[in-house]
């Protein structure tokens, strides 16, 4: 009986490392930018040499990322668990129905985006057309704000301060001049929908803004599609039902504007 109770005890104790090293991915992910590892030994009360271990390992399975200014922020492995777990809550819950009626009704890709702090558009729901079309974006992928569909409706919908770093980083790539930025944005805002032809080759896109019962910008729809085939002006079926898509789905959300 005193072993049974001893080995019981000894059960509860767990596996210290293990909840050591979540303890170090919690600090990370409730951050609101990378942190250095003087930064977390801090947070997580432990000696550099200690955490300087475990970061090695988390970055090694892809928990963790290292930037070239040596900080430490969330790696893909993460937010990939993440999206799983996303696609278990309300707003991907919600929306699955409403993406699927969209993709039946046009035989068009359709998914479903998600802003992530200090990363960017997240795609967390990704259902195929029946059209031979090979885009290798699946949920899990992080687009771009600048030059695809869905992130120009983040840079147009969400507070500048939290696009403003990502957006001056894409500029400064050249991947679009800020002139032309500025007037893309201006159509988004005043069509209620972004559009893209020159992001991949041979593909269009369109999306639109989901809003929630804030009437703060919660995720994106957008259609994929060969542009030959997708009608992307503001007239075209494709435009329309997915802004009619965009808004149930804002108001099932319990928007109203």
């Amino acid at each position: 009986m005193g072993n049974e109770v001893s080995n019981m005890e000894q059960d509860k104790k767990g596996i210290q490392s293990i909840e050591l090293g979540f303890s170090i991915l919690k600090e990370v992910s409730q951050a609101d930018k990378p942190l250095t590892i003087t930064e977390i030994s801090k947070l997580c009360s432990m000696p550099k040499g200690q955490i300087y271990r475990y970061l090695i390992s988390l970055c090694k399975v892809g928990a963790l990322e290292k930037d070239s200014d040596l900080r430490y922020s969330l790696g893909k492995e993460m937010l990939t668990m993440g999206v799983f777990a996303m696609q278990k809550t309300d707003i991907t819950a919600k929306a699955f129905p409403y993406i699927k009626r969209l993709n039946e009704l046009l035989n068009e890709t359709v998914a479903l985006a998600i802003w992530v702090e200090e990363k960017g558009p997240l795609i967390v729901e990704w259902e195929e057309s029946k059209k031979p079309i090979n885009l290798n974006i699946r949920p899990g992928t992080l687009v771009k704000l600048t030059t695809t569909a869905t992130g120009r409706i983040f840079t147009a919908y969400l507070p500048e301060e939290k696009t403003r770093n990502m957006i001056q980083k894409e500029l400064e790539e050249n991947l679009i001049e800020q002139s032309k930025l500025e007037s893309i944005i201006a159509f988004v805002k005043k069509e209620k929908y972004a559009y893209t032809s020159e992001y991949l080759s041979g593909i269009s896109a369109i999306a639109a803004p989901v809003f929630d019962y804030k009437k703060e910008l919660i995720a994106s729809i957008y259609i994929v599609g060969v542009t030959e085939a997708l009608d992307i002006s503001k007239d075209s079926t494709a435009v329309k039902e997915l802004l009619i898509t965009a808004r149930e789905l804002s108001e099932q959300l319990g928007y109203f504007g």
